[in-house]
């Protein structure tokens, strides 16, 4: 049976793998986990962020940027120290790391160690779980508490004084001049040597010592603090709280890093807008004056142009997909760690995606419009970017089921094509298959592309004896009833 342990206070989890964005310095992304935290913007949160830079040895890249794939910055060990900073500033109960030393060269990694040490004893109550693999000597000498696995089975869990009792009583104490844990390692890894005992023998001889040893109560180390030669009792230091903004706060902060992650990675958004700007010149190139025509060659002409607009441009917004999924390991761990609920990232994303989109369905509506001659320049600008919206609505949630941006492109792709299909410019409605009828419906395309075709046809005349009216082409389309105010509506529903 599965046991549920409950831990008082708030916890903090910093991952094995660092999940930072590279565009802030060391001391700007501690004051933005500052601000997420609820801590007051006054002298005493300056101390503290210096303090926590001071003790992991980051004062000197203080104002240096983290850095990623595109910017060089802070190394693997800083990138390691710095994540262990911005968890520990608002003050979980409960410190939990996962390869906290990875990374890090021996002095570094022992000054890590010292630092959590020191965390755990400033204040009663707290406590800091982690996980290591090849603990130095000076390391092992800074645990408490050990539980030692193998395989997934339990060698030992206690004091760590008491670690080396049970080895010994099973035959096996640590040789002089040995490091104690990696002997214990060596002892019960089986899968690179063959040893006396399997790791199921000595699962079996722990569960048979622990009925006879039961664990001993080890010495708290919050019961005595020493530093600079005084002695400082934890029981008389106040036992503080793990901070945390409120919604609005951290909506504003969530949607502030957006912008600066454009700002300084202006790739992100440039790279579309000049995917967008050159696709539409080739349109409106491809199509120049297409709506002084009045010929049924005309009428066929714009109403593939504006499928074209509907599926390619909104298409195109799978672009943002791989760096949502980039983000998405750094929001699981704030949300994670409760510094936001999952919808206030959300409200922030929808929000920041408002002037990008808003951008691109103007740039494609001021090349497309005239350049083709099409009506209704405004109708289209609204109709785009409302399409363009619910499009990053899209590519946000698709990036937090997939586990990699290549299969959330080709999820998207998936369902754009299908969206073409069925959005009726191939085949009308009523020629779809009875079973397959619903699809129609189903896609924000179909509420996009009968905005556009009403908004280009609907009071106009052609020389065309097959549509002597725009009304007569819409009727052809199935979608002379529509209301391009309601069809706007339903996109975003």
């Amino acid at each position: 049976m599965n046991t549920v342990v409950h831990l008082p206070g708030e916890s903090a989890f910093v991952p094995q793998d660092d999940r930072l964005h590279g565009f802030y310095t060391c001391k700007k992304y501690m004051h933005h986990y500052a601000r997420l935290s609820g801590l007051p913007n006054d002298e005493s949160t300056n101390e503290r962020i210096d303090m926590l830079l001071a003790k992991l040895g980051l004062t000197s890249q203080a104002d240096t940027i983290v850095g990623d794939i595109f910017l060089k910055g802070l190394s693997g060990g800083q990138k390691r120290r710095l994540s262990i900073a911005l968890e520990a500033l608002s003050e979980p109960s409960t410190f939990i790391l996962d390869e906290c030393t990875s990374g890090l060269d021996a002095e570094s990694a022992l000054q890590v160690m010292e630092f959590l040490k020191d965390y755990a004893r400033l204040a009663p109550g707290r406590r800091v779980i982690l996980t290591i693999h090849q603990p130095s000597s000076f390391i092992w000498t800074l645990l408490d508490h050990v539980i030692l696995l193998s395989r997934g089975q339990l060698m030992f869990q206690g004091p760590r004084e008491d670690i080396e009792v049970f080895f010994s009583s099973a035959g096996y104490p640590t040789k002089p001049g040995w490091n104690p844990s990696e002997h214990y390692i060596t002892a019960v890894n089986d899968e690179f040597r063959d040893h006396e005992l399997s790791v199921e023998e000595w699962h079996a001889k722990y569960v048979e010592w622990a009925q006879l040893h039961p664990i001993s109560k080890a010495p708290q180390p919050n019961s005595i603090k020493r530093r600079n030669n005084s002695i400082v009792k934890a029981s008389n230091l106040e036992m503080r709280k793990t901070q945390r903004s409120g919604g609005p706060t951290v909506v504003v902060e969530l949607t502030y890093r957006y912008f600066l992650n454009l700002w300084f990675n202006p790739g992100i958004l440039g790279t579309r807008v000049a995917m967008y700007s050159m696709l539409a010149l080739m349109v409106g190139a491809l199509f120049w004056n297409l709506g002084e025509r009045d010929d049924l060659l005309a009428i066929q002409s714009r109403a593939a142009v504006l499928f074209y607009c509907v599926a390619f441009f909104v298409f195109m917004s799978v672009a943002v997909l791989p760096f949502t999924v980039m983000e998405r390991g750094i929001v699981d761990k704030e949300v994670m760690n409760k510094y936001y609920h999952p919808i206030m990232y959300q409200i922030s994303q929808g929000l920041a995606s408002i002037p990008g989109t808003a951008l691109l369905a103007f740039l494609t509506t001021i090349l497309v419009v005239p350049m083709t001659g099409l009506n209704e320049g405004f109708w289209y600008f609204l109709n785009m970017y409302l399409s363009l919206l619910v499009a990053e609505a899209l590519a946000q949630l698709v990036s937090h089921v997939v586990p990699h941006f290549v299969i959330g492109m080709a999820v998207i792709a998936g369902l754009y094509g299908f969206f073409m299909l069925f959005q009726g410019f191939m085949l009308v409605p009523s020629d779809f298959p009875d079973w397959l009828r619903w699809t129609n419906k189903v896609a924000f395309h179909t509420y996009s592309w009968r905005t556009f075709m009403v908004n280009e046809f609907r009071g106009q005349t052609f020389s065309s004896v097959q549509f002597p009216t725009g009304e007569d082409v819409l009727r052809a389309y199935e979608i002379e009833d529509v209301d391009r105010g309601n069809d706007v509506s339903e996109q975003l529903l």
